[in-house]
């Protein structure tokens, strides 16, 4: 929090009565743990995370912290466990938890959104439930991929506003239900991300 300067947006925005899905963009190695240090304690125990398996449980020591850390493992560029990783996503939110999902799959090299996958379509639809789209800025800034030491710099972190699957199923654009939730959840975290420009901007001048 202070490293970084952490501020924190939009936190009365997460439900309190029902589980959530958090769709953050990936644009760091820093991404989860800002945002799992945005999350109040109470959230933080009843919240799972969706880890790359062949980062987060490439070997017994990363297996360990991410077991301790509530990851589970997702299909990763090495992997092929599409089905295993949405298997894994469902059981979470059957159990009436949270789960932090990253939509794009990878970290972004450059610090734009990238489109997202339809895994968090496919998810969603077999699995409605309320989504949360999240904008975490200033983490490409203080840990790009291919650096290993991170520099000081501000981030933050924007949470939007809570939206049904079903809602997004039926204003996404796409042929099926995963693509049309996919994509209509992408423009809601890109409105969250040029929100946060605008806001950065009249901030520096």
């Amino acid at each position: 929090r202070r490293l970084f300067q952490l501020e924190v947006e939009g936190l009365e925005r997460l439900p309190l009565d029902r589980p959530f899905v958090l769709t953050p963009n990936h644009h760091s190695y820093l991404d989860a743990f800002v945002l799992g240090a945005a999350l109040p304690q109470g959230l933080l125990r009843r919240t799972y995370w969706a880890g790359s398996a062949d980062i987060a449980f490439a070997n017994p020591l990363a297996r360990a912290f991410s077991r301790i850390a509530q990851a589970v493992p997702v299909g990763g560029r090495n992997t092929g466990m599409g089905r295993d990783s949405l298997a894994f996503g469902a059981a979470i939110l059957r159990r009436r938890r949270n789960l932090v999902w990253s939509p794009e799959g990878w970290v972004s090299p450059t610090g734009e959104l990238f489109p997202f996958r339809h895994g968090i379509g496919l998810l969603l639809h077999n699995v409605p439930a309320t989504v949360v789209p999240v904008w975490i800025d200033g983490t490409h800034r203080a840990l790009p991929l291919g650096k290993a030491l991170p520099r000081r710099a501000p981030v933050r972190v924007v949470f939007g506003a809570p939206v049904a699957s079903s809602e997004l199923a039926a204003t996404g654009a796409g042929a099926t239900p995963a693509e049309r939730i996919a994509q209509a959840l992408h423009e809601r975290v890109a409105a969250l991300a040029h929100g946060c420009t605008r806001t950065f901007e009249a901030t520096r001048g």
